[in-house]
């Protein structure tokens, strides 16, 4: 098989404290992606060959993933504004049609109401910033 289609998967927020469930995220049009990214470190000394610069990775940045859902005004958006107004780190799931998992913390560093247009959708979209590494789980067979 050339691919795997994404159409069904999911992502969820697990519940924390007194809330009664996780929220698994209605209604969405996109997940973004994710990228890892890492931060470079200059070790150029007067010495090194050739005049050349030279450099080792630094820290890894795991980025931030884009959420573009259809706000159906089933409490979803309210949820979301209460987690972004906390500026809590949650724990996070993307679960693919195979099985395959990604799972990652995140905050929601942007929360967006969608453009109002003549044949729109209302839309809500979010932003998680990720905070340590992210863990991808392959389907079991």
């Amino acid at each position: 098989m050339a691919g795997k289609r994404t159409m069904g998967t999911s992502l969820t927020m697990t519940k924390s404290g007194s809330e009664p469930a996780d929220l698994v995220i209605a209604h969405m049009q996109s997940i973004g992606e994710q990228t890892t990214s890492t931060d470079e470190i200059d070790v150029t000394t007067l010495d090194s060959p050739n005049g050349a610069k030279e450099y080792m990775q630094g820290a890894k940045d795991p980025g931030t993933i884009e959420v573009v859902a259809n706000n159906c005004g089933d409490g979803q958006v309210e949820a979301l504004q209460t987690v972004f107004d906390s500026g809590a780190v949650r724990s996070w799931t993307e679960t693919y049609p195979t099985g395959a998992t990604l799972e990652y913390n995140a905050y929601i560093s942007e929360l967006t109401f969608g453009e109002a247009t003549v044949d729109g959708l209302m839309t809500a979209s979010f932003t998680l910033r990720l905070s340590g590494e992210p863990v991808y789980t392959e389907a079991e067979s």
